[in-house]
């Protein structure tokens, strides 16, 4: 798949004008990725990308945070998302800032420890065991789910998209 064909499944979907010509303008993988975070509101609601393109640029978009069937591990992210049918066991620690999407049939362990503070988005199907330790926080944003079990400092939310 090309990134010329996420930017037309972005105008099907009404991209505003802006973001539009930001795609334009740079379309490389690295920038597609940043502005997927900077947008992730439109990008959640519309199920945007979908999960066909993101498994089209999986392994290539790991290392800019968008993780796509993802099995393993990983430390201190400061923006990530896990799609598809992620196994991920995630680590937050010191005084870390994360922020995380979780999606589709994502299944994720998380533990936070000392004064780390995680956000994290929970749509579709994702599951997430919570562990908060020390004087860590972590506040959960549930779009339609609430496949969570959590100990600990955990503030959970209810939130729809603002329509």
């Amino acid at each position: 798949m090309e990134n010329k064909n996420i930017f037309k499944s972005a105008v099907k979907l009404n991209l505003c004008r802006e973001w539009q010509e930001k795609m334009k303008n740079d379309s490389s993988l690295e920038s597609l990725c940043k502005m997927y975070f900077a947008g992730d509101d439109w990008s959640m609601e519309n199920d945007f990308p979908n999960l066909e393109t993101l498994r089209a640029f999986k392994g290539k978009s790991d290392v800019f945070g968008i993780h796509t069937d993802f099995i393993g591990s990983n430390v201190n992210e400061f923006e990530a998302a896990y799609f598809g049918d992620s196994d991920v066991n995630l680590n937050y620690n010191k005084y870390s800032v994360g922020k995380l999407i979780l999606r589709h049939n994502t299944k994720a362990k998380i533990q936070t420890k000392d004064n780390a503070v995680l956000f994290i988005n929970l749509l579709d199907n994702a599951e997430v065991e919570i562990e908060c330790l020390d004087k860590a926080l972590v506040n959960v944003f549930c779009y339609g789910n609430q496949n969570l079990k959590s100990i600990g400092n955990v503030k959970v939310q209810s939130s729809t998209f603002k329509k």
